[in-house]
């Protein structure tokens, strides 16, 4: 299965005029969005990406969209202490790396998936485990 963050549904879903860059990630995130790949959202990326909606309409649009479109994961306890585990080790080598990305990051781990991000955090806690990321610019 391959988790998105909410860097790459903010860039999808809230740009109105993408550039060169956001073409390339728009064209990967429709690939995989018609594919047979089994794409799934960690809970916490669901409440981020609907968050800061300004109405209550908007909000419900995009809940549809993405209960149609992906599999909603929800945290356990063993991926919050293992995204402890891991922030603690990422600080202790002088990577000062967000909470929330160490527990997508264990999330994406436990279940065996890949990780389809943009926010650099994810480059520097795949530098201390075994955190696999989709790489969107290689793909077809």
């Amino acid at each position: 299965m391959i988790l998105f963050d909410t860097s790459v549904l903010s860039r999808v879903f809230r740009r109105k005029t993408p550039g060169p860059r956001e073409a390339r990630l728009t064209h990967a995130f429709e690939t995989l969005m018609s594919s047979d790949e089994s794409l799934g959202l960690p809970a916490i990326v669901l409440q981020e990406i609907l968050t800061g909606l300004p109405t209550e309409k908007q909000l419900r649009e995009m809940l549809s969209r993405l209960e149609g479109a992906f599999t909603v994961i929800p945290a356990t306890v063993e991926n919050h202490v293992e995204a402890a585990r891991l922030r603690n080790l990422c600080v202790s080598k002088g990577k000062n790396v967000s909470g929330i990305d160490c527990l997508i990051a264990a999330m994406t781990i436990a279940g065996d998936h890949r990780l389809f991000a943009l926010d650099a955090d994810f480059g520097a806690i795949r530098g201390h485990c075994s955190l696999k990321l989709f790489d969107y610019r290689n793909s077809p």
